[in-house]
C-alpha cells in the first residue's frame, strides 16, 4: 500500500516542475565529474548525448514540489473520491516552506476556479474519506500540515472554496 497525494478542481490544474532537477546526457556527467557506473560508460548502445540521467545538487531538492497531469497510479483511485474532472498528482514531502508554495499555487488556482480538493488517501483501499471545508480566507500552511502527518488512519480532503 502507499499514500497518494492528489488536487482536483472543475477547472484545469497547471502542472508545477522541481526547479532543481536538470538532466544530463552521459558526456555532461563526465565532464562534471560525476562518476557514474560501469554500465552507463561500458554500454555502447547508449547514446551518450541523450539527456537520460537526473541530477541534483543535493538529495534534498527531489523533494521539492511537483504538481503532475500524469499520474502514476491508476485514476480509479482518484475516482473513488472526487467526481471533479480535472486532477493532479502532488509529489513533494512536506516542509512548512513548501506548503506555503502549495498555499500560493491554491490560491492562485482558485483566481479561475470556485474550489479546489487536495485530497491524501490510500491507494487501493476506499474507505470513508474525512472532509474538511475552508474558504481561502482560512488557508494557512497549518490546514495542510495533514499531507506531511506520518502514518495513516482514513482518507483526507481539505475543500477550499473561493469564498
Amino acid at each position: 500500500m502507499s499514500e497518494f497525494q492528489f488536487i482536483t478542481s472543475d477547472r484545469p490544474l497547471k502542472e508545477v516542475e522541481n526547479p532543481y532537477i536538470k538532466f544530463l546526457s552521459i558526456n555532461e556527467a563526465i565532464k562534471k565529474g560525476v562518476i557514474l557506473p560501469d554500465m552507463l560508460t561500458d554500454d555502447e548502445d547508449l547514446d551518450r548525448d541523450e539527456k537520460i540521467l537526473m541530477n541534483v545538487e543535493s538529495e534534498e531538492q527531489l523533494d521539492e514540489i511537483e504538481i503532475k497531469r500524469d499520474l502514476y497510479y491508476d485514476v480509479e483511485n482518484v475516482e473513488a473520491y472526487s467526481e471533479k474532472p480535472h486532477v493532479v498528482e502532488l509529489r513533494w514531502r512536506y516542509s512548512d516552506a513548501r506548503a506555503e508554495q502549495l498555499v500560493e499555487y491554491i490560491t492562485d488556482h482558485l483566481k479561475t476556479a470556485g474550489e479546489v480538493e487536495i485530497w491524501k488517501v490510500w491507494i487501493d483501499e476506499q474507505t470513508a474519506p474525512n472532509v474538511q471545508s475552508i474558504t481561502l480566507d482560512e488557508l494557512t500552511t497549518d490546514a495542510l500540515r495533514f499531507l506531511g502527518a506520518v502514518g495513516f488512519d482514513r482518507p483526507k480532503c481539505l475543500r477550499v472554496t473561493k469564498a
